[in-house]
Order: C-alpha cells, then structure tokens, then sequence
C-alpha cells in the first residue's frame, strides 16, 4: 500500500536537520586612500609633504621638528614617541587630524602616514602600557590595542596597511575611526586641499578661545568664518603660503578685511620681526573670501625652524 506522505516527511525532515545556510563573509576594510581612515568630527585637518619638506631643509632640520613636536603633544610615554619618531623619518606624506584644546597635551588627533615602514611592530615598542598582538582584519590591514594610555592625546591604537600606512590615533577617536575605515559608516572628514609642502583646512568656529589669548581681533575672527584653509609651499626664495577664509556673507567678508588691514597697519609699528612679517602680508577680499598672502625667505624660515626658547620671540 502506497503512503504519498512519506516523500513530503522525508524532505521535512530533512530541511529541519540541514545546517542554515552561512552568508558570505563581511568585506574587508580597505584603506584605499589616506583619507579612508580620517575621521569627520576633527576640526582640523593638515596634509604635510615631508618628503618635500626633508629635500628642501634637510634630514637634521627635519628630525630636531619631529621630535620636538611629538614632546609637545606627549613627552611621557618614551617608548611610543621613539615609534612615532621612526615611522615619521620613513613617512612621504603626513596628514594630521586635531581636535584642538587650550592644552594640546589633552587634544584629540589621528595621524596617518604614508610612506615605506619596513618591520613597523607597535607589539615590539617600549610602549608603556604595552600594545598587544594585531588583529588581522583581512586585506592586509592589522590593528593594535593597548589600554588606556595615561596621557588622552597619546596613542591608543594602530592600524597599519602592509608597509605602505600607518594609522596612529588617540583613545577619543576610536569609536569614530572604527566606524569610517572598519565599518564603511562615517561622514566625509575635512579634506586639505593636495598641493604645495604644507596644506590645511579647519572649522574656525570650534577652535578653543583660549589659542587667540590677548587677540581680541584674531578670537573675533575666528568665530566669525565658516571655513578656513591654508597653502604653503616652498620656493628657491623660501616660503609662499596663502590663506583663505570663508563666511557667511560677504558683508562680513570686506569688514573683516578692513579689520585685518587696519590690524596689520598696527603691527608694521611693533618691534622685532613681527612688524617686518606683517608688512609682507598682501589682503585681498572678493564676494564672501578673504585672502591673506605672505612670503618669508630662506633665511627667516631656517631662522624660524631652528630657533629654541627665548630665540623665537616675535
């Protein structure tokens, strides 16, 4: 006697002991560009051409700036300021997010570099606390963690992509940057424009007040722009760099250029190298623009870049 209903149960319970079907893997991250691993909340962002920079001041002059700037931002931790300092006489082109504070020391920041690091290996580093074994998250792009460092601007995670970027960020900036470069979910960062030794953009308005201390103008001027970028390349002569804020009108752009005028009219009579700077800057205004330009020489910029202590008073 035929039973029709024994096939139907069969495949019952067949479907009923088979495995769920597994989806493929997530993508990879993939760090295509340097800006794939900048975060948007930084409100500033700067593009350095140190290959560039090197040719022109040469590697001393170069590596005496690196060290002094790392100790101004961290200075405690030896062990991973040696690891930077390495990774930077190797790194081509440097871009550097901030989010600046009264205290630079407490500022958040993301640094990637590009360039050529052979046996970079954070694991490796004195760093204090240590960072542990990298996570491979596929494409060639490792992850290293450590605990909380003791100082907030220090860093508190890796990522390095082969032997072409590294990635180094404070703890602050974690969640953001996990979300842009691992996750594909961020908002475009803030982009430097990609010419000249020295390019930078920034969000005027969120920077601290307490950097144009003893400037009312400069604080004023600050609150009034929408966007600022900077342009500085070298030349045979020295520097020339020009400087662009946006605002919202340009009302507000041609009476901020008459008060910078009138500003710079006033300094030209102060003493020391100031005056003589100031002379030098050309401020032009068009629609809602307003544009500084400036020079310095040769000499005054080797003059800038290797002067300590009480030497660099303007």
């Amino acid at each position: 006697m035929r039973r029709p209903w024994l096939p139907a149960s069969a495949v019952l319970c067949a479907l009923a002991c088979s495995s769920p079907r597994i989806g493929p893997p997530p993508d990879a991250p993939r760090l295509t560009r340097a800006l794939s691993a900048m975060p948007s909340d930084l409100d500033v962002v700067l593009r350095v051409d140190l290959q560039r920079i090197r040719g022109t001041l040469g590697a001393p002059a170069m590596a005496a700036l690196n060290e002094q700037a790392l100790r101004s931002l961290h200075g405690s931790d030896r062990g991973t300021d040696q690891l930077l300092l390495e990774a930077l006489a190797q790194t081509d082109t440097l871009y550097i997010g901030l989010r600046p504070t009264a205290s630079l020391a407490s500022g958040d920041s993301v640094f990637v570099m590009t360039g050529h690091f052979p046996g970079f290996n954070p694991e490796s580093a004195a760093s204090r606390p240590s960072f542990g074994r990298p996570l491979d998250l596929g494409a060639d792009l490792r992850r290293y963690d450590r605990p909380s460092p003791g100082l907030r601007s220090a860093p508190a995670r890796f990522y390095v992509r082969g032997e072409q970027v590294v990635v180094a960020l404070s703890e602050a900036e974690i969640d953001s940057v996990e979300r842009t470069l691992e996750q594909g979910r961020g908002m475009p960062a803030l982009e430097p424009p990609e010419k000249g030794a020295l390019s930078a953009v920034a969000r005027p308005r969120v920077l601290p007040s307490a950097l144009f201390a003893g400037s009312r103008a400069l604080r004023d001027l600050a609150e009034g722009a929408r966007r600022l970028e900077l342009n500085a390349d070298l030349t045979s002569a020295g520097v020339d760099a020009t400087l662009a804020l946006k605002f919202d009108d340009a009302t507000s752009a041609e009476q901020v250029a008459r008060a910078l005028s009138e500003l710079g009219e006033a300094l030209q009579r102060s003493p020391g190298r100031l005056a003589k700077f100031a002379a030098r800057i050309k401020i032009s205004n068009a629609a809602e623009f307003v544009t500084l330009h400036f020079e310095l020489g040769r000499d005054e910029l080797s003059e800038l870049v290797n002067c300590r202590g009480s030497a660099c008073a303007w």
